[in-house]
């Protein structure tokens, strides 16, 4: 596995930076605290990449062999485009998280988060030739936003320019035979959308399993409906985190997490 080696990060508090650049590394820590807490990682395999709130051209990650549940916000480090990562001694920075980080963020401006992990339901359901179906109303929330992506098992950034040329405008890659990418404006949204999403495959998983007859919502109008239910003006449901994030905040402070450090 290629690595890059980077420094560790010196300050232990916000004293020696922005205050918008502490805020997003403690969302930055506090998203891989909550992937751990809903089973939504492998390992120490996986990227969870946040664009620096005061620096468009600037992200945070994680070190590699950190488990999620180990990530304090002043451990992160950031990266500039264009730019290798601090080559001192230090904890290795995975080279295909930088890859992949590196290349969604510059190519979709509008994007602040991304996650590539290897969730077991929604890699099952993505290796299926019927992909994800409608059979739960937690599948219309991310029926739109989701293309499938044939694996390449590439990690640098041609496989990375691939999977976001198919992608386009939408934020969920499902990754055959490989994982899934999830985008999103904030850590908030990724967080929602991957909960929603194996959730919505696990479902749909057990319902296959009964080996009884399992009935969706129409499929030649799958589209429309879900776009319906998203787009509903008059539904107070929110579908980016916003009505979640705080209360996640809580649930790891009540855990006594170090995401804050």
């Amino acid at each position: 596995m290629m690595s890059y080696n980077v420094s560790p990060i010196n300050p232990t508090s916000p004293v020696n930076m922005t205050e918008d650049e502490w805020k997003s590394r403690v969302e930055c820590a506090a998203g891989h605290h909550l992937l751990e807490l809903y089973h939504l990682t492998d390992m120490v395999e996986g990227v969870l990449g946040v664009r620096v709130q005061d620096e468009p051209d600037a992200y945070l990650l994680k070190t590699y062999r950190t488990f999620f549940d180990e990530v304090r916000a002043s451990d992160l480090v950031k990266v500039r485009f264009d730019e290798k990562p601090d080559q001192g001694p230090g904890r290795p920075l995975n080279y295909s998280s930088v890859a992949q980080a590196d290349g969604v963020l510059k190519q979709r401006p509008e994007i602040n988060c991304l996650l590539h992990t290897h969730i077991p339901a929604a890699t099952v359901v993505a290796s299926l030739e019927c992909g994800l179906l409608p059979v739960i109303q937690h599948a219309l929330i991310v029926f739109n936003e989701i293309v499938y992506v044939d694996c390449d098992t590439g990690n640098d950034e041609d496989a990375v320019r691939d999977v976001l040329d198919q992608l386009g405008d939408k934020k969920i890659a499902m990754i055959r035979n490989h994982g899934v990418f999830v985008l999103g404006k904030s850590v908030a949204e990724v967080l929602f959308l991957t909960i929603t999403l194996e959730y919505a495959c696990r479902c749909q998983l057990d319902a296959m399993q009964t080996h009884a007859k399992v009935k969706t919502f129409d499929l030649d109008n799958a589209e429309q409906l879900a776009a319906r239910f998203t787009g509903n003006p008059d539904n107070e449901f929110v579908f980016d985190g916003t009505l979640q994030w705080e209360g996640w905040l809580r649930k790891l402070d009540r855990l006594g997490s170090c995401f804050r450090e």
